[in-house]
């Protein structure tokens, strides 16, 4: 009867999984700073931004530019006073270069801090991306413990209730128990069989789910210890922690420079009312090898200033002074929003840590008193006072309280991680310290 649970089992156990490594916290870290392509996709929209200054710059440069041109000619004079009558070929050649200097553009003046503005929103958006994959691994890495966790305490479970089967059908056979008892510890070994195929389904889906970050299949992982040290956020005042992240958190002054940005884009639309004053220049170079006249070679030179007023523009410059100035208070909310959103990410995070702490102490010492509870239970179960259905849920709420107490650890951690990224304090030295919690 369990035999085809058994095959499924071990063939799930057994799925193969290539390039296996050995690896920590930090190892899969540095891997996944090789690999993940969200984050070497931000590198290199962040290097591609660098190039918004030096191209705003520019249009405030001098702007020189050459031209030319090579015109065939056929002429054939039929009547002329001055020259000869007949067919002629000549060549006319013009070469011309031109300067332009802006003077007095003040959109574009506007225009170039806004481009400084726009790099260093991306050069943060860079660091926000780096926290994002110190995040990213985390939570990846310890899910993969997490499953590994899970499927541990399924065999474990499975293990006990199987023994508890074989106990049952021995004491059924010399009469010492009813029939139901058999039946009750079946259900509960087949519940944990079903239990254990779905937590090596987990452990699949989860080293799947960091190789996409790491591009590693990673296994063989550095775990949390059982005497993990439990320490209070430093300093322990969420105050002090929200204040910092309304000051630090990187999506807040990502947000900040949107403003900064939008509050810009009213003043360039503005300008487009203002005039504009040039600098121009050019000086042409001219050779006809004929015509009428015979052939003429010629120097034009001409410079001065360039003054454009606009006066009216069909209203163009009216509708984007009112675009930019709604897509300013679009920004202004989203500035709201996302330090709303960073409140509430610091406190929860915090939050989050004290509540681990408690959690683990308790489930420590529930840990141990359902332990002393199911060994009560097995005995019970021998002298006849307790039934198989007493013993299935002792065995299935000691696996439980484990279960919970290593993923509450695993919590722990990681809402450390949450924490420093909500306050923008987070950096590898965070996950270096954390590493530093885990035991080969």
């Amino acid at each position: 009867m369990s035999k085809p649970f058994l095959v499924v089992v071990l063939w799930g156990a057994l799925l193969p999984l290539p390039n296996v490594y050995a690896i920590d916290l930090v190892g899969a870290f540095r891997l996944a700073q090789e690999n993940d392509p969200l984050y070497l996709a931000a590198g290199a929209e962040n290097q591609a931004n660098q190039e918004l200054l030096p191209q705003a710059r520019s249009f405030l440069l001098p702007n020189v530019s050459a031209s030319g041109d090579l015109t065939g000619n056929r002429l054939n004079v039929v009547e002329s006073t001055f020259s000869r009558t007949g067919k002629r070929k000549f060549n006319e050649k013009a070469l011309t270069l031109s300067l332009v200097q802006p003077l007095f553009r003040h959109d574009l003046w506007i225009q170039l801090r806004q481009a400084g503005d726009q790099v260093r929103q991306s050069e943060v958006q860079f660091t926000l991306a780096r926290q994002d994959l110190i995040l990213r691994v985390a939570e990846a890495y310890f899910g993969v413990l997490r499953a590994l966790d899970d499927l541990r305490f399924a065999r474990t479970e499975k293990e006990a209730l199987q023994q508890q089967l074989t106990q049952a059908e021995q004491r059924f056979e010399v009469g010492l128990i009813a029939v139901t008892d058999v039946y009750e510890a079946q259900a509960g070994f087949d519940a944990a069989r079903a239990q254990e195929i779905a937590a090596i389904n987990q452990r699949n889906n989860a080293i799947e789910a960091l190789r996409v970050i790491t591009g590693r299949y990673l296994t063989d992982l550095a775990a949390v210890g059982p005497n993990l040290p439990l320490l209070a956020p430093e300093p322990n005042d969420v105050e002090l922690w929200t204040n910092t992240g309304l000051e630090q958190n990187l999506g807040v002054q990502i947000a900040q420079l949107t403003t900064d940005i939008a509050e810009k884009d009213i003043k360039r639309a503005e300008a487009g009312s203002l005039p504009s004053l040039d600098l121009v220049g050019s000086h042409t170079y001219s050779d006809s090898g004929g015509g009428v006249f015979g052939g003429t070679r010629t120097h034009d030179s001409a410079f001065g200033v360039q003054l454009n007023l606009p006066i009216y523009q069909g209203g163009l410059v009216l509708s984007q002074t009112r675009q930019a100035r709604a897509q300013y208070q679009q920004a202004l909310d989203q500035l709201l929003l996302q330090r709303r959103e960073t409140q509430r990410q610091t406190r929860e995070a915090f939050l989050g840590i004290l509540t681990s702490i408690s959690r683990v102490e308790a489930l420590r010492q529930a840990v141990v008193s359902g332990r002393v509870a199911k060994e009560a239970t097995d005995a019970g179960f021998e002298v006849g006072t307790r039934t198989a259905v007493d013993v299935v849920v002792a065995v299935r709420n000691v696996t439980q309280q484990e279960r919970d107490l290593s993923f509450e650890r695993i919590r722990y951690l990681v809402d450390i991680l949450r924490l420093k990224q909500a306050a923008g304090t987070l950096s590898d030295a965070d996950l270096m310290e954390i590493n530093r919690l885990l035991v080969p």
